[in-house]
């Protein structure tokens, strides 16, 4: 075969290559386009390795996009969560504190009457002891006047002796005359008749004065008893007297503490009000917050939509790439595949997705592990990040593959902590392959 076929078959294969894809293949420097053709290639080749990485920076900012929106969408169903108890909470709150209103309105109300019941026994024991000092000033007049009656009376006992003292010698005196008209005979006969008629009026008088006394000592007796029923009277009122003091001052301390109390109660009420309207206050800013949620969750929402959008289109872009031969594509399609799977993980915790455990290979199976495995040792096998790639890959595979049996076993909890255990590991792989690729 002549130079010139071999050249000429040269050039077909090149254009064979670009046709497949393959960036990477370059013509025998003897070929004479050699230089301008290979320098094509390799700025070809340049601006596919650059669209890639824009593509698999797009793919990272995306999974940080869907990390984002996710934990956004979570805090707000949160929010949204504790909202709602905040709200029942409020509400009961808000009976509570319009029950306790109604009471203080009642208790209140009460208080009022019950100051007004007070403020009238005040009154009442006021006027009591007002009375109860003139009835023993009238006792005491009472007790005066009785006791005069008694000395009166035991000055008609003296009297009424003298008088019957009088009626002795005056039915002596009659006695005497009597006889010595009887011894003057027929002249003493008229005198006879008028001693006999004094004798008779002395009788009487002695009778009367005798009946007198008689009477005279029951009203002594009486006015004895009725002086000690007075005096015992007095003491009792004086007693009553006294209990009225003491009750007046004890009213007058319960109207003081009265006054004290319809304060407070009506403190109390004006306190409720107050918490009544801050209660209202409090579920306004509730259910604004709970409306805030709301929206931020449906606009994380609306974002995780866009990132899923996105997604396909870079997927869909990604295994186009794929199909190209590109200097160092494997490295990037590897973390692209990373970041992919990372957000289906983080899709499968949202429940907008579902992975079955079958789905997860180990790594070596991945892109990444064929590649580290094959052409990855043959080419970098002597670099520490290579050597330092598998410990960080091999856990995030057995990350995802508990993380996904957890979450298919109704573990969601185990499942995020597992999921959220894959981040610092998957920062690690996607560093390494980063170094490799300088």
């Amino acid at each position: 075969m002549s130079t010139e076929q071999q050249q000429n078959e040269q050039l077909e294969q090149l254009f064979a290559a670009m046709m497949q894809g393959d960036f990477t293949f370059r013509l025998a420097n003897s070929h004479p386009l050699a230089i301008s053709a290979n320098q094509a290639l390799h700025w070809l080749d340049g601006i596919m390795l650059k669209e890639l990485k824009d593509k698999v920076e797009l793919t990272i900012a995306g999974f940080d996009t869907t990390v984002g929106m996710a934990r956004l969408e979570r805090d707000a169903e949160k929010v949204m969560q504790e909202t709602e108890t905040m709200a029942a909470a409020t509400e009961e709150m808000s009976v509570t504190v319009r029950t306790m209103a109604d009471q203080a309105h009642e208790v209140e109300m009460q208080s009022e009457q019950a100051k007004a019941s007070v403020e009238e026994g005040a009154t009442a024991v006021r006027r009591m002891n007002e009375v109860i000092h003139m009835t023993n000033e009238q006792m005491g007049i009472v007790i005066s006047e009785v006791r005069r009656l008694a000395v009166v009376s035991e000055e008609i006992d003296h009297l009424l002796q003298t008088i019957k003292k009088i009626s002795d010698q005056t039915n002596m005196l009659a006695l005497n005359a009597t006889i010595e008209a009887a011894r003057a005979g027929e002249a003493g006969r008229g005198f006879a008749v008028v001693a006999g008629e004094v004798k008779k009026l002395s009788n009487q008088t002695k009778l009367a004065a005798d009946n007198i006394f008689e009477k005279s000592g029951n009203i002594q007796s009486a006015v004895s008893i009725v002086v000690g029923s007075i005096e015992q009277m007095t003491g009792t009122v004086e007693e009553a007297s006294t209990v009225a003091i003491t009750g007046e001052k004890s009213m007058h301390s319960i109207v003081s503490s009265m006054n004290h109390v319809d304060d407070s109660v009506h403190g109390m009420h004006q306190a409720t009000q107050e918490q009544m309207q801050a209660s209202s206050e409090i579920a306004q800013g509730i259910n604004h917050n709970s409306i805030a949620a709301r929206k931020m969750k449906d606009q994380a929402l609306f974002c995780l939509d866009a990132t899923d959008a996105i997604d396909q289109l870079l997927r869909g872009d990604l295994a186009e790439f794929a199909n190209f031969k590109i200097t160092d594509a494997v490295i990037q399609l590897a973390k692209s595949d990373h970041m992919l799977w990372k957000k289906r993980l983080m899709d499968m915790i949202l429940g907008r997705t579902t992975i079955q455990a079958g789905e997860v290979s180990d790594h070596h199976q991945c892109r990444l592990g064929k590649w580290y495995d094959s052409l990855g040792k043959s080419t970098y096998g002597s670099e520490p990040a290579f050597k330092q790639l598998e410990r960080p890959h091999a856990e995030v595979h057995a990350l995802a593959k508990k993380a996904v049996s957890k979450f298919n076993a109704g573990d969601l909890q185990g499942a995020i902590h597992d999921v959220d255990a894959i981040g610092s590991l998957s920062e690690e792989v996607v560093r390494l392959l980063t170094l490799l690729e300088k």
